[in-house]
């Protein structure tokens, strides 16, 4: 059986899979070893920075 769901592929759910378990805050190099990079740079291609993300990074400083 084929899913057909238009703007999406195995590669944008990959990617989402990848950056939901980096916003969980599991290890880089389990979330390498899982889907098999052989490098944190590119395993890095496919974590994507929300904005919230950088916000929540901001939040973080004290002045």
């Amino acid at each position: 059986m084929e899913l057909c769901i238009e703007g999406a592929s195995t590669h944008s759910i990959c990617r989402t899979c990848l950056t939901q378990m980096h916003r969980s805050r599991v290890p880089l190099k389990v979330i390498q070893k899982i889907y098999g990079h052989r490098t944190l740079s590119a395993l890095q291609k496919y974590l994507e920075v929300l904005d919230e993300d950088l916000e929540s990074a901001v939040s973080t400083l004290r002045f």
